[in-house]
């Protein structure tokens, strides 16, 4: 990621920190709408009470805040990844969550190119963090 990249998530994060779970909402409404075999990964119960999204946001946030070093949130990522292995997620399933969060973004923000592509750069680069991390579970 480049230095102006860095900077644009970090300028996020006054919007993630008032409107993360509105966000993390229409992702799964759109992931679900345009993946729906990915659904039965999901526990529908704490997507209708709000603890799933809730989650996201919380995980969106600290890794919008730890961009520039993403191991500062190492101990969160380690215990998210032990869920993901345990719930069959596959590397092979994280463009589809990053094809629809930037969806959401796009849908939700009305970003210009330069924060969707900084947002693109930033998801990519978390998706491989939590990918190294489960493929030595």
């Amino acid at each position: 990621m480049t230095q102006e990249q860095i900077q644009i998530i970090k300028d996020c994060i006054p919007i993630l920190q008032k409107n993360g779970e509105e966000l993390t909402k229409e992702f799964y409404k759109i992931m679900f709408n345009d993946y729906p075999e990915v659904k039965s990964m999901f526990n529908m119960e704490k997507q209708i009470s709000g603890e799933q999204p809730k989650t996201l946001a919380m995980a969106i946030l600290i890794a919008a805040k730890n961009i520039d070093d993403l191991e500062k949130m190492r101990s969160f990522v380690d215990k998210v990844a032990i869920t993901h292995v345990k719930l069959g997620v596959k590397e092979e399933h994280y463009p589809i969550v990053g094809t629809c969060l930037l969806k959401a973004i796009k849908s939700l923000l009305n970003p210009d190119e330069a924060t969707l592509k900084a947002w693109e750069v930033a998801y990519n680069k978390i998706a491989k963090f939590y990918i190294d991390i489960e493929k030595t579970l």
